[in-house]
């Protein structure tokens, strides 16, 4: 299944960053940016810490975490960082893909010109000081891989160093998300013999119950960090 495009991605995601950077003049509209380390490290810090302290009894230095629909593979450094566990990630979007390599410069520059301002030089340029994050985007490996095949699952293994015993579904079921689409996607998981348990925001679409009856896998569940199943 195909991962989300950059407009899915600006369209879930859109932070005012210039309250945090002593203000904006009402003369003109505020810069925004989207799917950026900045602007997400605040929410993910948090919810990460929630989250790897119901994982990490469980998960520890010797195991491989897989996990899927990774983005930029915050969350990957994130089990790494407090588990110990060796991790990578897989996401099949075109535009992780072809952004893990690059720095977030040219986003945030694009963002700062979009309002009026230039990137080059006095509030354009502190803004980007402020908010660039230096390196890959992804500092952690993110696979094109899509588990549908024996190769596919043999190359995720070859970067693991070993055959995942953890999978983790990262927050990617919406209301959009079809129950053919997660069905499918669990039984790729289900070619694993790895403990898999998938990170879910509740949608009106279903409860974490409901996701965990349609996978057959456990579910935690952001808000609560209850454990389902």
């Amino acid at each position: 299944m195909a991962g989300w495009t950059k407009a899915q991605y600006d369209a879930a995601y859109s932070f005012r960053v210039e309250r945090y950077l002593g203000g904006h003049p009402m003369s003109r509209p505020e810069v925004r940016i989207n799917y950026h380390e900045f602007s997400m490290k605040p929410i993910l810090e948090e919810r990460w810490r929630r989250t790897t302290a119901v994982l990490a009894p469980a998960i520890g230095p010797g195991d491989r975490v897989l996990v899927i629909g990774a983005g930029f593979g915050w969350g990957v450094r994130a089990i790494i960082r407090r588990t110990g566990a060796t991790a990578i990630g897989i996401d099949n979007s075109a535009y992780i893909q072809g952004e893990k390599g690059n720095d977030d410069t040219a986003e945030i520059e694009a963002a700062i010109t979009a309002v009026g301002l230039d990137p080059s030089s006095a509030r354009g340029l502190e803004i980007i000081a402020a908010v660039a994050t230096p390196g890959p985007r992804a500092k952690v490996e993110i696979l094109d891989e899509d588990m549908a095949t024996p190769e596919s699952r043999q190359r995720i293994a070859t970067a693991l160093g070993g055959a995942p015993t953890w999978m983790v579904v990262e927050d990617i079921v919406d209301d959009a998300m079809t129950d053919t689409e997660i069905t499918t996607l669990a039984g790729r998981l289900d070619n694993s013999t790895a403990k898999k348990v998938w990170l879910y925001t509740r949608t009106a679409a279903r409860t974490s119950e409901q996701l965990n009856a349609l996978t057959g896998h456990k579910v935690i569940e952001f808000g609560t960090y209850r454990l389902v199943g």
